[in-house]
């Protein structure tokens, strides 16, 4: 089912070239007040949508797609701004302003004063107002969740020796058991190539690196311990060093200059995980936000017959009448 998107989860630039190529709605003055489309008693006037299509009542039907395309954005952006403001959320000047400033600084020739400037103004002014919003929303939600850049994460010092079955994984335990090398081990059976050429060697990597499995059961281990986990990749018999933050008490084997640098490690590891969950939770406000307009103003759209027929289901206008 086609839905209209107005953010997608992805870096700023990315964020505001994607809204930039979507959102470059125009429509112009009205001159009349018959309606050619309408969202729950918002209307939409013909003579608007003429002067966006630059057509005339003569000749409606050569501009039918085109007008069906930019109808059903108008009614999305309507059913958003509806939605916001049902929340609470307004757009206000500041908003428009700051659209002003995009738009005009995205293209020199924009007139925000010119046939189509307001709306297309008013359009990014309602794109901006959801961002604030969304971004409001998912910092909400990290300070319940806890989560922030500032949480620490653990290292784990460990090696790891990869079978495909419990039973191999048990012949390994049994041979450590009876006092064999565990490096010697995993150069001769690890499946792994690039840590079972060192002896299962994984070196001290800060949490998250590994499959979760694999850490589960690493970080319940003791330091010395060996356990068994079993991830997509078959099965790991892992030999704990150490784990934990990165301090002297919790990794005793390892000098001040690494512990050093598996702090720093750590902490921008854990400010990028932040930023990661705290787009994701803005993705999934403004999704939020959509599927609520969509599913509260898709029965309440009229468009006139000579531009179409709304399908509700699509949240769009169709050409043929929805079946």
């Amino acid at each position: 089912m086609r839905r209209h998107r107005l953010f997608a989860a992805a870096p700023a630039a990315a964020v505001w070239a994607v809204l930039g190529a979507a959102l470059l709605l125009t429509a112009g003055c009205g001159r009349g007040d018959e309606t050619a489309a309408a969202v729950a008693g918002e209307r939409y006037t013909v003579d608007d949508l003429h002067a966006y299509l630059s057509t005339s009542d003569d000749d409606p039907v050569a501009e039918r797609s085109a007008a069906a395309e930019w109808i059903s954005r108008w009614v999305f952006f309507t059913a958003i701004e509806m939605e916001m403001a049902d929340r609470g959320v307004v757009v206000t000047d500041e908003h428009e302003a700051q659209a002003v400033a995009e738009l005009t600084g995205g293209d020199p020739e924009f007139v925000p004063g010119a046939p189509g400037g307001t709306l297309r103004v008013h359009q990014q002014a309602v794109v901006r107002a959801a961002l604030e919003w969304s971004e409001a929303e998912a910092a909400e939600q990290s300070e319940l969740s806890g989560r922030s850049g500032d949480d620490e994460l653990r290292h784990l010092c460990s090696s790891h020796i990869l079978v495909a079955t419990q039973t191999e994984a048990d012949s390994v335990l049994e041979r450590l058991d009876a006092g064999e090398s565990f490096g010697l081990l995993a150069v001769e059976l690890s499946l792994d190539p690039g840590s079972g050429s060192v002896g299962g060697e994984l070196g001290c990597v800060v949490e998250g690196s590994f499959v979760a499995p694999f850490e589960d059961a690493a970080y319940a281990a003791q330091p010395g311990q060996v356990v068994v986990a079993e991830s997509q990749f078959g099965f790991h018999v892992i030999e704990v060093a150490s784990s934990g933050p990165a301090t002297a008490e919790n990794h005793p084997q390892l000098d001040a200059a690494t512990l050093a640098r598996m702090a720093a490690d750590a902490e921008q590891a854990a400010s990028v995980r932040a930023e990661s969950e705290r787009q994701q939770r803005q993705q999934e406000a403004i999704t939020e936000l959509q599927t609520a307009a969509v599913e509260r103003y898709g029965d309440q759209v009229r468009v006139h017959e000579r531009y179409g027929h709304w399908d509700p289901a699509g949240f769009r206008v169709v050409l043929e009448p929805p079946a």
